[in-house]
């Protein structure tokens, strides 16, 4: 066992308490200094949280990198030690905008090299020249000092960038050397680059809610174009282009007011619908061979503030025909229910007068004019009857065994004389051993008297042939009339699905152009072929007998060719027994 004098002891226990107070101090710089760097680092991630908390609170959901941008030299004194922080942006309209905030005075020169630097740098990172006619350009902080002529000594950009676009750059520069290390500098890109990338997401989604707001006015049937409170273009749709004519791929504001300028003064009516927040309408404008309603309607953001105006295109040219054809139409039953009327009044009136009563012949002449008259007026309310009925659903037919040939002889009869008159030789090529058939006979013939006197009415010198016979099904209709020795202008083979009973007026008169044919089951429409004959009618004829077919099972046809006459055809299903 060792033994120590005590003078040797306290030497011993000396240096132990010495060593044990330099490993405490070291120790205690150590845990001093980590706590530092703690601190710091907490000091720096709080900067962090707050410029971009008060980029949250002051942007909102904005796309404006300026402001971004604004927001974060604002905030950078709190940070860093500078004497200018400055901002170089490339604005949407191609212009270029350079901010500096002065924290010390400098002089212009100071300014002027930050600004070479910066635009040089911008220039090898963006691709683009930038002229210097196209920066707007402004200072503020505090005022420049011309006497300080201290060159620039410490100096870093930082890139913004949006959706992987280079969009500015950010300035920091002092008069002061070796200012900036790693540290501050790391920060800064930091928060650029979280900002840049909230900024991004949210450019990606407004742009996904742009692209289907923009699909789903591209696919608009109404035309639709959009401008700013600039009159500036911003949306046109393909149906705007059309209604315009305007072919050309980047149209302008511009192209849309030459097209309107001798119709009507868009930009005024735009101008006037954003300062009285209301809509406008120009209720028809006619352009080349359309009619169009436009509606011009203000549009304004969250905060009530004017954006623009949305102008929209309908096309109610279809419309503007269907209310004229009405027109037509009611004033042509007018007419037709005024001649008849005229007639009975004046013949009424002729038959107070003695002479008329002593005069038998003629008295009964003018009695005989007035039945007629009479029969016309209320074969025209049946007819209008019978048209309401179908449109409302409501037409019935009565079924009962009928000999289809008998029927054809008695209308053929009925109309004979009238066919003389007009030197219309009238025939018939009914097939050989037809059976009964299921129909309402009465409605069957009133189909033929519909097509007969339209047969008549548009035949001169000519011939009619009313036709019946069976079309079994798979079998060819071109092989049936020729068989049968008919011509049938302008006809185009087919074959049923099932067995028919086949009807048909067929006439060598004006013949019914292709265009044309599509329009002949229209009640308004009918009103051109009529005016084609000197005889008028309604033109209710067809569509009532298309309406009697169908009430039947059947479906009505035409085949025609200019010039070589017309045949009007039915087919009724039937049943082989």
């Amino acid at each position: 066992m060792l033994k120590f004098e005590p003078n040797q002891l306290f030497f011993y226990l000396a240096i132990y308490t010495v060593i044990v107070i330099i490993f405490i101090w070291i120790e205690n710089r150590r845990i001093r200094k980590s706590l530092l760097g703690k601190e710091h680092e907490m000091q720096r991630r709080m900067y962090e949280v707050t410029i971009l908390k008060e980029l949250g609170d002051r942007i909102g959901y904005s796309l404006n990198v300026q402001k971004i941008v604004d927001v974060i030299t604002g905030s950078l004194r709190k940070l860093l030690d500078y004497s200018t922080v400055s901002y170089l942006i490339l604005g949407d309209d191609g212009r270029v905008i350079f901010h500096c905030v002065l924290e010390e005075p400098v002089n212009n020169n100071f300014i002027e090299v930050v600004r070479k630097r910066m635009i040089e740098a911008l220039q090898t990172l963006s691709g683009r020249g930038i002229k210097t006619e196209e920066i707007d350009e402004s200072v503020s902080g505090t005022i420049s000092d011309e006497t300080n002529k201290s060159p620039i000594k410490s100096f870093f950009n930082v890139p913004v960038v949006i959706n992987d676009q280079p969009m500015g750059l950010l300035n920091i520069s002092s008069t002061k050397e070796g200012l900036y290390k790693e540290e501050e500098m790391t920060i800064l890109f930091t928060i650029m680059n979280q900002a840049s990338t909230a900024v991004s997401k949210l450019e990606n989604l407004l742009n996904q809610e742009k692209g289907k707001l923009n699909s789903m006015v591209e696919s608009m049937a109404d035309g639709v174009i959009m401008v700013d409170t600039r009159n500036r273009l911003l949306v046109i749709n393909p149906a705007a282009k059309q209604m315009l004519g305007i072919t050309k791929s980047g149209a302008s504001i511009f192209d849309v007011l030459d097209v309107l300028s001798s119709k009507m003064d868009l930009r005024t009516k735009i101008e006037e619908s954003i300062k009285t927040d209301r809509l406008t309408v120009e209720e028809q404008l006619k352009i080349q061979n359309i009619i169009l309603r436009v509606l011009i309607s203000p549009v304004k953001d969250a905060i009530n503030q004017p954006l623009g105006a949305v102008v929209l295109f309908h096309d109610i040219t279809k419309e503007k025909a269907i209310e004229k054809m009405r027109d037509d139409f009611t004033s042509m039953m007018v007419h037709e229910l005024r001649s008849p009327l005229t007639g009975i009044r004046s013949i009424a009136n002729l038959l107070k007068e003695e002479k008329i009563k002593n005069e038998q012949k003629k008295y009964q002449e003018f009695i005989e004019l007035i039945v007629s008259n009479s029969a016309s007026m209320l074969d025209l309310v049946d007819d209008l009857l019978d048209v309401a009925k179908l449109e409302a659903g409501k037409f019935q037919i009565m079924r009962k065994p009928t000999n289809i040939s008998d029927t054809i002889k008695v209308r053929v009869q009925s109309f004979s004389s009238l066919a003389a008159e007009s030197s219309v030789q009238l025939e018939t090529k009914i097939e050989g051993d037809l059976p009964v058939f299921e129909l309402d006979e009465n409605k069957i013939s009133q189909v033929f008297n519909n097509l007969l006197s339209n047969a008549i009415k548009f035949t001169t010198k000519g011939r009619i042939v009313v036709s019946a016979f069976l079309l079994k099904k798979g079998g060819s209709l071109l092989k049936k009339t020729t068989s049968l020795g008919m011509i049938w202008p302008g006809i185009k083979d087919f074959s049923p699905e099932d067995n028919e009973l086949v009807l048909a007026v067929t006439d060598t008169g004006i013949g019914i152009p292709e265009d044309q044919i599509n329009k002949l089951f229209n009640k308004f429409t009918q009103l051109e072929q009529s005016a084609l004959s000197e005889k008028k009618g309604t033109g209710l004829g067809l569509v009532i007998t298309k309406g009697i077919i169908e009430a039947h099972g059947g479906r009505v046809g035409i085949f025609s060719q200019v010039g070589k006459g017309s045949t009007f055809y039915c087919l009724l299903p039937y049943e082989q027994k």
